[in-house]
């Protein structure tokens, strides 16, 4: 296995323009990989899997390879549940142990149904399955138990006191057109589950949990519609909160009163109301970001030259610039945080 040594640049958070700096990096052979506090990268367009040592800023290249178009991860303990499309291939489920970094077992999933992201609630595992309209639902020996009808094109999901949320997009494949965007609630404790739908933004892509509230990010429609975020009430199946932004986000997080988000086209950015954006950095090929207590690990991909993880620490106003491998093309790295 190989690793490189990466050398971190600290950087004010600031209003403008930051110019990005590059440095070498060394090579060697290791014998093993950090079992604890690690960033596990996924890169889709090579189909592998990194490891990134946070405490000795060492970086374990292509260390596993994935099914086709790797899309999501979710880590629990030891074990890594990876969800791939299937483009070009298979779609599937990859479960990994993280401790040997090994697939243990790889689940075929619906042909053409191109999964996208990946839940837990109790002991059942829920997965969108975006070009089928439906959330598959897999039990603790990851069999297919059921499915759920939900709107059209699903993508982000997440799991929160019973409940698990959706991001509905309402995409239309045959036309690239965005109808209404929903966030479909599933109440996974009733029998037979219930479901509930709440009305919100334009092409809504990520849901995720912050301070035991529901936050919907919704991109856009890249041309008319901007994006924008939506706050959820999981007691009442309400909205208590929304604004617009000029950009169309990928992904997002919440943090102290601002939400911190990735525009691939633009960088990353956050803002509190909407109505003022504080620019972090500007640069192209931002993709995933993740909250991990007082920081935030942001991927950056790129077409020709090495991908990087930036690291960003609010509370003092600096970032951290980390290797995160060579660039094998155009496609997004995704990275996810495991203690």
């Amino acid at each position: 296995m190989r690793f490189s040594l990466t050398k971190k640049l600290s950087i004010p958070i600031f209003t403008g323009i930051l110019i990005l700096s590059h440095w070498g990096c060394q090579r060697e052979e290791v014998e093993e990989i950090p079992t604890q506090n690690n960033l596990v990268i996924i890169n889709t367009l090579s189909e592998t899997v990194s490891i990134y040592d946070i405490e000795k800023d060492t970086l374990f290249e292509d260390v596993l390879e994935t099914g086709k178009t790797p899309n999501d991860l979710l880590i629990q303990g030891d074990v890594g549940y990876i969800v791939n499309s299937g483009f070009g291939g298979i779609a599937a489920l990859d479960i990994i142990n993280l401790r040997e970094m090994r697939l243990i077992e790889r689940v075929l999933l619906p042909v053409g149904s191109n999964p996208y992201s990946i839940a837990s609630s109790g002991d059942r595992f829920f997965i969108t399955l975006s070009a089928k309209n439906q959330v598959l639902v897999l039990n603790k020996s990851l069999l297919p138990i059921d499915s759920i009808k939900v709107g059209k094109w699903p993508e982000g999901i997440a799991s929160f006191k019973g409940k698990v949320y959706v991001a509905v997009t309402g995409f239309d494949s045959q036309d690239f057109t965005y109808g209404n965007g929903y966030t479909y609630i599933i109440n996974t404790t009733s029998t037979p589950y219930s479901v509930d739908s709440v009305k919100v933004g334009k092409n809504p892509q990520m849901v995720k949990v912050f301070n035991n509230k529901i936050y919907i990010m919704c991109t856009g429609d890249y041309i008319n519609t901007p994006g924008g975020f939506y706050v959820l009430n999981p007691e009442t199946n309400t909205l208590e909160d929304s604004l617009t932004i000029d950009f169309n986000p990928q992904d997002f997080v919440y943090y102290k009163g601002k939400y911190y988000f990735v525009d691939f086209s633009r960088g990353i950015f956050s803002t509190s109301d909407g109505s003022q954006i504080d620019t972090l950095l500007i640069i192209h090929g931002a993709s995933r970001i993740i909250l991990d207590a007082d920081r935030i690990w942001a991927s950056i991909f790129n077409a020709s030259d090495l991908n990087y993880i930036v690291m960003i620490l609010p509370d003092s106003s600096s970032t951290f610039w980390i290797e995160a491998g060579q660039s094998k093309g155009v496609g997004p790295i995704g990275v996810y945080r495991r203690n």
